[in-house]
């Protein structure tokens, strides 16, 4: 990490030690000035200018007609939270519920946002989140145009503004075909570069932050799975962050027939993705209403 090197508090550094050696090392904020910029992070234009504030307005908007609907059923969540646990039995996530409500008292529009959604933009603003699984990992789904692939924009500018370090956002569908290319016979030969998969692999390994879009669109290729998990057994391996999109949460990939993650028979993979902190693009009211109501 390095600051101005015309800063007078790190002296270039961009970290600022404390005389104290009891007390943590600061970044400096000139390191702010240096953070990557979208084109760096490869963001595609569509999300350049994704950030949570107007991503929350987005949201809201397009959620407009079901405020009232789902507010109007908090009282049966409270009630469901009041009755005995033998009762009603061990319920997943209760403290996540207890939180919402809480939230809910001060502005009802967190019971609005995507399910999961506050704790990525917690995380990915001041760093502080309990990651049940130890790997920074996150996984965002919902269906086509539900905003997933904004949101993983927005938390990764504003992970990497906030630390000063950099990051990547990349296509998997495209990665995947330029995985698929390496193999290709001369006739068909569409990676004119001659680029290994090292070569396309190497330099996504150990960026800062890593966001996957569309994780679920990888060829069916089995050595383009191959490579994609040994990218994200390394970044496991590393403790580094990743995020990764998908329409359907980590579970649908075993049911599909035939795909190449399950054909690998890589079980530690398939559970750390099942371990990934969850975001799921409906609003938080509704996940927690259609959960009761199928109990």
């Amino acid at each position: 990490m390095k600051g101005r090197p015309d800063c007078p508090r790190c002296q270039g550094k961009g970290l600022i030690f404390d005389p104290d050696p009891q007390k943590p090392v600061v970044l400096c904020g000139c390191t702010v000035d240096l953070a990557p910029d979208v084109e760096t992070l490869g963001l595609p234009a569509r999300y350049r200018e994704a950030e949570f504030t107007r991503f929350w307005k987005w949201w809201n908007n397009a959620q407009a007609s079901h405020v009232r609907p789902l507010l109007d059923r908090v009282g049966d969540l409270e009630e469901l939270l009041a009755r005995p646990a033998e009762e009603v039995g061990e319920l997943e996530g209760r403290e996540d519920l207890v939180k919402l409500l809480q939230a809910l008292k001060r502005r009802p529009e967190h019971g609005i946002r995507p399910a999961g959604a506050e704790a990525l933009a917690q995380w990915a603003l001041s760093g502080k989140h309990k990651f049940r699984h130890g790997w920074e990992l996150w996984w965002i789904h919902g269906p086509a145009q539900s905003g997933r692939s904004t949101l993983a924009a927005a938390a990764l500018r504003a992970w990497t503004e906030r630390l000063g370090k950099g990051g990547r956002f990349v296509s998997l569908r495209t990665l995947s075909q330029s995985i698929k290319d390496v193999y290709h016979d001369i006739r068909s030969y569409q990676n004119q570069a001659f680029q290994s998969v090292r070569d396309l692999i190497e330099p996504l390994q150990d960026q800062p932050l890593l966001v996957l879009d569309d994780w679920d669109r990888m060829d069916t290729d089995i050595r383009v799975a191959q490579a994609l998990a040994q990218l994200l057994d390394h970044r496991y391996s590393e403790e580094l962050p990743t995020i990764l999109t998908a329409a359907g949460p980590p579970e649908a990939l075993d049911r599909r027939e035939n795909h190449p993650l399950a054909r690998l028979e890589d079980g530690s993979l398939l559970e750390r993705l099942r371990g990934a902190e969850r975001v799921e693009m409906v609003p938080a009211l509704r996940f927690w209403i259609d959960r009761m109501e199928r109990r």
